[in-house]
C-alpha cells in the first residue's frame, strides 16, 4: 500500500493563501474595470443625448420659424455647441459649430433687420442652405453614435 502524504510548511501555506488572494484580487480588478467602462458609458451618454435634446430644439424651432428664427431660442443652444467639441468626434462637433452659426446669423439678420428685407433674405439664403444640410446629417451621426454607445 502506497501512502501519498503531504507535509506543507507554515511558509507553505501562506504561499497557497497568497496565490488565492491574487487571484481574487485580479478576478475584482477585472470587475472593477468593467463596471468603470459602464459607467462611462453611461455618463458619456447622458453628455451626448443632452446635447442631442438641446439640438433637436433647436433644429424643431428651425424648422417652424426659418427665416424668422427667433436668437433667444437660437441662443439656447449655445453651450451644447460648445459642450459638443468634449464628448463627440471631432468632425460632428465641427458641424455643430457651423450649424449653430448659421442659425444665429439668420435670427440676428432677423433681429437686425426687424424683419426680412431683400438684402438679409439674400444673406439668409447662405446661411437657410447651411442650416437644412447640416439639419439631417448632425442628426444621423447624433443618433449613430447614441445607438452605438448603447449597444
Amino acid at each position: 500500500m502506497n501512502h501519498c502524504t503531504f507535509n506543507l510548511n507554515t511558509s507553505d501555506l501562506i504561499a497557497i493563501l497568497a496565490i488565492l488572494i491574487s487571484c481574487l484580487s485580479a478576478r475584482y480588478a477585472n470587475l472593477s474595470l468593467r463596471e468603470n467602462k459602464k459607467a462611462n458609458k453611461i455618463s458619456l451618454l447622458a453628455h451626448i443625448k443632452e446635447i442631442y435634446d438641446a439640438f433637436f430644439d433647436l433644429k424643431m424651432h428651425m424648422l417652424g420659424k426659418s427665416e424668422f428664427a427667433e436668437l433667444g431660442d437660437v441662443s439656447k443652444f449655445y453651450y451644447p455647441s460648445r459642450n459638443a467639441h468634449l464628448y463627440l468626434p471631432k468632425s460632428t462637433a465641427s458641424d455643430i459649430s457651423k450649424y449653430y452659426e448659421a442659425c444665429f446669423w439668420i435670427a440676428g439678420i432677423h433681429r437686425r433687420n426687424k424683419g426680412i428685407t431683400e438684402e438679409g433674405m439674400n444673406k439668409i439664403d447662405t446661411h437657410l442652405e447651411v442650416e437644412q444640410k447640416l439639419s439631417k446629417s448632425i442628426d444621423e451621426e447624433l443618433t449613430h453614435l447614441i445607438q452605438s454607445i448603447n449597444s
